[in-house]
């Protein structure tokens, strides 16, 4: 077997191995009829691969290479049948948008750092808002306030040192209040 490539050795001893797995993730995806077409398509992409030996997990690649074939077979499709779009719900792609614990947090957030912001000096508060709010440049701020950069620079830096130590304050409060591991109590049986 001096003929073999060094990729031809690696794909006989990690990537076909486990060829019972890649048909089943490919049937999941496209029913029989085009597994083995499915798998074929992917071992000609992994044998393409140009540093295959950078490849930790052949099997876990393999798989990922079945999964996103699956996907674009799918999406090419002109008639897709009722099957496969069960298994899309399989695919747990995840949705772009926040969940509503995500909304709901980042809101608080806000409200809170709104409040640190406003309990700072006004002109540190007021220079802070234009610049972490609503997105002013340094120079734009410095234009409107009738103030130099400088000084515009020096106001953002003491805000956010004074919002951060007021920030590390309230958390240090609530560990104090909530602490995240209760101190074990001691018990005794009478």
């Amino acid at each position: 077997m001096g003929w073999l490539r060094d990729i031809d050795r690696w794909f006989m001893a990690e990537v076909l191995p486990h060829a019972a797995a890649y048909r089943a993730k490919a049937v999941h995806f496209c029913g029989r009829d085009e597994a083995d077409d499915l798998v074929q398509e992917a071992y000609a992409r992994v044998l393409k691969t140009p540093d295959f030996r950078a490849i930790v997990s052949a099997r876990g690649f393999v798989l990922t290479i079945v999964h996103n074939l699956a996907l674009e077979r799918l999406r090419r499709a002109n008639v897709v049948r009722i099957e496969l779009l069960a298994s899309l719900d399989m695919l747990d792609v995840a949705d772009p948008a926040p969940d509503a614990f995500a909304v709901a947090a980042g809101r608080s957030d806000l409200q809170r750092l709104l409040q640190l912001i406003d309990s700072l000096p006004p002109q540190c508060a007021r220079v802070l808002h234009m610049r972490k709010i609503q997105g002013m440049p340094p120079i734009a701020i410095a234009e409107a306030l009738s103030i130099s950069v400088s000084t515009v620079e020096k106001h953002i830096a003491k805000g956010l040192a004074l919002v951060t130590k007021a920030r590390r304050d309230s958390e240090a409060q609530v560990e104090e209040v909530c602490p995240a591991f209760p101190k074990a109590r001691s018990s005794t049986l009478t």
